[in-house]
């Protein structure tokens, strides 16, 4: 039988999840990288059988796609990687340029900004959509870039307003498997799901070994990524599960969400 397809988010907010997968070795999978958009549009296409993915995108396809509750990539506050960079305050904003790599943080904004504020993709340098009056919405590295070097006036965590706003942690990805893949390929989902589960936990036991490995692959030194991954969790337990489902319902309001799927209780 083939290798399981696992996509792989090459972002330093999943690293830790990411270094210990490595670190198993798990026979018959392998691993692609890429950011949410592509990983998401790959488990679409049948490229890969299992991702972390967007949630939104989790719950656009949920009739294709089957939920692993063992994990998330959530926040509660300020996470520093979803950044709405603008030369005017929040309240100001008009015209967005946002990020090409995410889908949850896009959705994310439009629930913030509601539906008068106009997107368009960014297709260009940050700093010249801000100089030309655009707020720009950045992601991931980039994100923590930007946000360090101050491209602009107003750096805005999403993360933070959407804590303010609802008392909520903000689940951004999810962890689900094509429905054909978990049907056929039970027993490798489920040993996957275990090792995501004690990758976490490795994490939680060793945090400061992740943030020194981590500064081979990510340009910014070990305190700081320390400092950052701690504002993460991963684990989809029932306040996750709360933050996730108050996010879809706001999404299906704000239009960018047809129907909402249920979320079956986390086993404890």
């Amino acid at each position: 039988m083939s290798d399981l397809r696992v996509g792989r988010i090459s972002a330093l907010n999943m690293y830790p999840i990411y270094h210990h997968l490595e670190q198993a070795a798990l026979p018959g999978v392998t691993f692609t990288d890429g950011l949410p958009a592509a990983l998401n549009a790959a488990v679409l296409a049948g490229d890969l059988d299992v991702s972390a993915m967007s949630s939104i995108a989790y719950a656009r396809n949920a009739d294709r796609l089957r939920l692993i509750p063992v994990g998330c990539i959530a926040c509660q506050g300020a996470v520093d990687s979803i950044r709405l960079l603008t030369p005017v305050p929040l309240a100001a904003v008009t015209r967005v340029a946002v990020t090409p790599h995410s889908a949850s943080s896009v959705t994310l904004l439009r629930i913030l900004l509601g539906p008068d504020v106009a997107f368009r993709l960014l297709d260009g340098d940050p700093a010249e959509a801000i100089a030309q009056g655009d707020a720009v919405l950045l992601i991931a590295d980039e994100a923590l870039a930007a946000h360090r070097d101050a491209i602009a006036m107003h750096s805005i965590d999403l993360g933070d307003v959407w804590q303010q706003r609802t008392g909520l942690p903000m689940v951004f990805g999810v962890w689900a498997a094509r429905e054909d893949a978990a049907r056929t390929r039970e027993a490798e989902v489920a040993r996957l799901s275990r090792a995501i589960d004690d990758a976490r936990q490795a994490y939680l036991a060793d945090p400061d070994a992740v943030a020194v490995a981590a500064t081979a692959r990510f340009p910014f030194p070990a305190p700081y990524i320390r400092d950052y991954l701690a504002r993460l969790t991963y684990v989809f337990g029932a306040d996750e599960r709360a933050g996730l489902a108050r996010f879809l319902e706001m999404a299906r309001a704000a239009h960018e969400l047809d129907d909402v799927p249920v979320l079956h209780p986390v086993a404890a």
